[in-house]
C-alpha cells in the first residue's frame, strides 16, 4: 500500500510541474513536430517547381520564416488543451510518451 501511495504522490508532484509549464511544454511539443516539416516542404516544392528561381526562393523564405511560426502559433493552443484534458494522474505520462513518440519518429526518419 505504501508503494501505491508513493507512486500517486510522485504522479501528483509531476502533474504539478507539468501544469505549471503546460504552455511551454505544448510549444516545445509543437515545434518538435514541426521539425518533421519535410512533407510540407516537399508538397510546396512540387507545386512551385515551375516558378522562376526568385519566386521559389521568396516562397521558401516565407515558408520558413513565417509559415512555421504561424503554424506553431495556431497549433500550440490546441496542444495546451490536449494536455489539460488529462487528469493529474496521467498528464506526466502523456507528456513523456508524446516526446518518446517524437523521438522514435525522428529516429525512423534518420533525423538523429
Amino acid at each position: 500500500m505504501e508503494i501505491i501511495a508513493l507512486l500517486k504522490n510522485l504522479a501528483l508532484m509531476l502533474a504539478d510541474c507539468v501544469r505549471a509549464h503546460v504552455f511551454k511544454i505544448a510549444t516545445t511539443f509543437t515545434n518538435a513536430l514541426l521539425v518533421h516539416g519535410d512533407q510540407i516542404k516537399a508538397a510546396l516544392k512540387r507545386r512551385i517547381w515551375t516558378y522562376p528561381f526568385v519566386t521559389r526562393t521568396l516562397i521558401f523564405v516565407l515558408l520558413c520564416s513565417c509559415g512555421y511560426s504561424i503554424l506553431a502559433f495556431l497549433i500550440t493552443p490546441s496542444r495546451t488543451q490536449f494536455l489539460r484534458y488529462f487528469g493529474d494522474q496521467y498528464v506526466a505520462i502523456v507528456v513523456l510518451a508524446s516526446f518518446l513518440a517524437i523521438g522514435v519518429l525522428a529516429e525512423r526518419k534518420k533525423y538523429m
